[in-house]
Order: C-alpha cells, then sequence, then structure tokens
C-alpha cells in the first residue's frame, strides 16, 4: 500500500468522534463491528483512530452488544433508519459544532487522513464535509455540523433515509478522490468490506504490511 502523508497527527480539542455500529450486515453475514483484525476488532480500531484526532469518542449502536468499553455508547434515537439515522442520534447527544462519523467497515483508514478530513471541514465550514471514493461512492467517513441536524431531522421524519440524499439539501463539501491523492494519500485508504471475501482479503493484505 502507498504510504499516506508524513504529516503528524494533531488531536483537535474542538470536535467529537462516532463510530456507526448499529448496522445489520447482512451481506458480512456477522456483525462487522466484531470483526478481528492485527488483533482488534473493528469497533476498537476505528474508536482507537477517533482518539487520535477527536476531543471525545463514543459508539452509535445497540448498548446490549457493546458492553464493557471505556467510551459511551448511545442507542438509536429512530431505530431502524440506517446510518443516517446513527448520525442523527450522535449530533443530538453531542456537545461539539463539528463532528466525525466512522464505520465499522473501512479497516485501511489511517488517523493523518482523519486529521486532513477534519481540517477540510474546519477550513471550509459546510455543513458536510465528505470524501468520494475513486468508484463515486461517498464512504461513511465524513464531517457533519450540529448544524445539519434539523435538515437531518426533517429527512428522516419524511421517510428519506438516504445518507447520500442529504448532501445537496445542505452546504456540502464533497472532496474529490484527485485532491485526497494529491494531499499524498493512497487509494486504498477508503476501500471498505461488505462480504467474508472482503475480510479476508483486509486480513491477508494487514497481516503481509502490504
Amino acid at each position: 500500500m502507498k504510504r499516506s502523508s508524513s504529516r503528524m497527527i494533531h488531536r483537535f480539542s474542538s470536535v467529537s468522534g462516532f463510530v456507526l455500529a448499529g448496522g445489520a450486515s447482512r451481506r458480512m453475514g456477522r456483525h462487522k463491528a466484531n470483526l478481528v483484525l492485527e488483533g482488534k476488532t473493528m469497533l476498537e480500531r476505528q474508536i482507537g483512530l477517533l482518539q487520535a484526532v477527536c476531543r471525545t469518542a463514543a459508539v452509535v449502536g445497540p448498548p446490549d452488544s457493546y458492553r464493557g468499553l471505556d467510551v459511551p455508547v448511545y442507542a438509536d434515537e429512530v431505530p431502524g433508519r440506517g446510518p443516517l439515522g446513527g448520525i442523527y442520534s450522535g449530533l443530538v447527544r453531542t456537545r461539539s459544532e463539528y463532528n466525525l462519523f466512522l464505520s465499522c467497515d473501512m479497516p485501511y483508514l489511517p488517523a493523518r487522513f482523519l486529521g486532513w478530513l477534519i481540517e477540510q471541514a474546519l477550513e471550509h465550514q459546510a455543513d458536510v464535509t465528505v470524501p468520494r471514493a475513486r468508484d463515486g461512492r461517498h464512504p461513511l467517513c465524513a464531517v457533519f455540523r450540529r448544524r445539519a441536524l434539523a435538515s437531518i431531522r426533517y429527512r428522516l421524519a419524511s421517510g428519506q433515509n438516504k445518507v447520500r440524499g442529504l448532501f445537496p439539501k445542505v452546504s456540502s463539501r464533497v472532496l474529490p478522490w484527485t485532491e485526497i491523492a494529491r494531499a499524498g494519500f493512497s487509494a486504498a485508504i477508503l476501500d471498505n468490506m461488505n462480504t467474508p471475501e472482503c475480510y479476508e482479503f483486509a486480513r491477508r493484505r494487514l497481516e503481509s504490511g502490504v
């Protein structure tokens, strides 16, 4: 894997972080949060990333499933509404204007990239700052301002659960892959795991240090 930027990791005292861990993981066949890579569960890995760059870290998911963590676990305010419902639940709880949300299916994210993403959010002050992968996906790795809460609440009340559908409705800064690459980050960092085959590939890749 190509090495990303060598910039120092900075912890942002004004930003809170949330791991989204409430998904059903149907294609994987088991909860992605509990998948183990390099001796840690994906949930533990993502919490560690957030703690490296954010003032606080928390989990949005079923509290009964994640006992014993050293961070708060918040139940979904509106169960069964997918990642947008999880983002809403985090924004309801946060005391920070800027909030970084991560899913549990992105095994290659470096803390340096998350710091760079936060820098972009603070500089441009959009309601949502989100990367775009090479294949056009918008991964669940984005910074949401608390002021986007009303728009998210309206969409959920209207039965609209897609995170991507929110972007045209608020002030959004979408970071194209070319800009991410110019900042010195590898093409693999936004890859995710949706199937057992993807998990096995990630496990072998990380173990081999490629």
